[in-house]
């Protein structure tokens, strides 16, 4: 992506100058003219009033000129000789000059809030005269600006990606000139594509989930783009973070239980139980952008009455999030009995206390956990669900701009890079072959364990 060096807008003084060196060394004195229209333009003249000629900015206030206007300049008792119009990079603001050389006027409007510097030579009454002026566009009150995530200095997992939200929705045909306004690098190298999952979001990740220990660096300048009917582009940002240890956490729904995996080597097996048939747990790759010691999980707010047979109303504890829809891993001690055994909650994963106690402590913010062998599909629109439950050419065909490597990229799908990859053929089989390291017998958890009465959670 191509990335526009940011524009500075170091602080001046309240009232630009407007500067004029006249022949011989004479300063020009700044006076306030009624222009047309009732607007205010200014006048540069030589101490002695004569036949002089003088220059007239249209517009000009208080050294500002009005950003929504064309810049118009013109010669009062006589005409341009030349005329060079800049921005403070040095950039030439380009225009026309009249046939009969009295006024020149932009080609396009100014830039909001960007200073000008224009070297004038006037001709007239036998004299020639250098003018050197210098003013600033007035702001405009309709602005987009962007928020980009993960924070600077973060330590994110493997499947978090880079989010970019904007201040104002963006129409499709606007869309490419705002990715080339922002810029994803990274060490080691990885080539990406940006999906716009709204007008107001994009999102960039690589093909497969990020090499562990990767750094990341985002930057975005909007300044000085223009979006149409008064909307202007504001800010240059930049944010820097790291990939920390690879965590993916596979649950499998059919067989009660969920493989952590750090860095690829399994660490713990857990049993759990998964959304019941009636609430069944979503399925596919979900990400963890959330952690809480403690929530309170109301069934009024996913529709279910508190006071049914399926309500319920309580403090649950060490909450690791994985969707907006509000699914967590969680601590269930009231389905200890079940973990393992079958399934019985309303789509969170339910694990025993201490097991969530140390997977709260233990992930990251972008992690993995992977839900498979479910009734339910996932959901795409879900943020928790959003970006990697799709493949690499339907990612690609999101981005608005993407570079020729990403669209002939043909990575496998994420889910088939994890450690010990399973089938994921949705099934209720307990019988089906296990591809994680099956789980040893425990007397806790056998089929015949009694189930407790008390209400299970989402």
């Amino acid at each position: 992506m191509r990335l526009t060096l940011p524009l500075s807008r170091g602080a001046i003084a309240g009232v630009a100058a407007l500067v004029v060196a006249g022949a011989g060394g004479t300063v020009a004195a700044v006076t306030q003219l009624s222009g047309d229209n009732g607007g205010t333009s200014a006048s540069a003249s030589t101490g002695d009033s004569g036949d002089a000629p003088t220059l007239v900015v249209k517009g000009l206030h208080h050294g500002h000129v009005p950003w929504n206007r064309h810049l118009r300049v013109h010669a009062n008792n006589g005409t341009i000789s030349s005329i060079r119009v800049y921005d403070r990079d040095g950039t030439p603001v380009p225009g026309t000059l009249a046939s009969d050389a009295t006024a020149w006027t932009s080609t396009a409007k100014l830039v909001p809030m960007t200073r000008y510097r224009a070297l004038v030579t006037l001709a007239g009454g036998g004299q020639s005269l250098n003018r050197a002026l210098k003013f600033r566009a007035t702001d405009s009150h309709r602005h987009l600006t962007a928020l980009l995530s993960p924070g600077d200095g973060d330590v994110v997992g493997v499947g978090s990606p880079v989010i970019v939200r904007l201040s104002r929705p963006v129409a499709d045909n606007q869309r490419a000139s705002i990715e080339n306004r922002l810029a994803v690098s990274s060490t080691p190298s990885r080539i990406g594509a940006w999906h716009w999952m709204s007008s107001q979001e994009l999102h960039w990740r690589p093909p497969t989930y990020w090499r562990p220990h990767t750094a990341v660096t985002v930057s975005s300048n909007l300044s000085g783009l223009y979006l149409g009917h008064g909307v202007w582009g504001e800010g240059a940002h930049r944010t820097f973070f790291h990939i920390g240890n690879s965590h993916i956490s596979r649950v499998d729904a059919a067989r009660h239980q969920m493989y952590v995996y750090d860095n690829h080597r399994l660490i713990r097996t857990f049993p759990i139980s998964a959304g019941s048939p009636k609430y069944p747990t979503k399925s596919g790759v979900h990400i963890t952008f959330e952690k809480s010691q403690v929530v309170t999980m109301d069934s009024a707010t996913v529709g279910i009455p508190r006071d049914s047979p399926d309500g319920y109303y309580e403090k649950v504890y060490w909450d690791v999030r994985i969707s907006y829809g509000g699914a967590f891993v969680h601590a269930a001690p009231w389905s200890v009995a079940d973990q393992g055994v079958v399934n019985v909650s309303h789509g969170c994963v339910n694990v025993a206390p201490a097991n969530a106690q140390w997977f709260y402590n233990w992930s990251l913010r972008g992690d993995i956990v992977d839900v498979y062998n479910t009734t339910a599909a996932p959901d795409t629109a879900d943020p928790g669900m959003a970006d990697w439950n799709m493949s690499w050419k339907k990612w690609v065909a999101g981005d608005a701009a993407p570079t020729t490597t990403a669209l002939h990229a043909r990575p496998p799908m994420p889910h088939d890079t994890e450690p010990n990859a399973p089938s994921y053929q949705s099934t209720s089989s307990r019988t089906a072959q296990p591809s994680s390291p099956s789980p040893k017998p425990s007397p806790h958890h056998s089929a015949g364990a009694t189930r407790t009465t008390k209400p299970h959670h989402h």
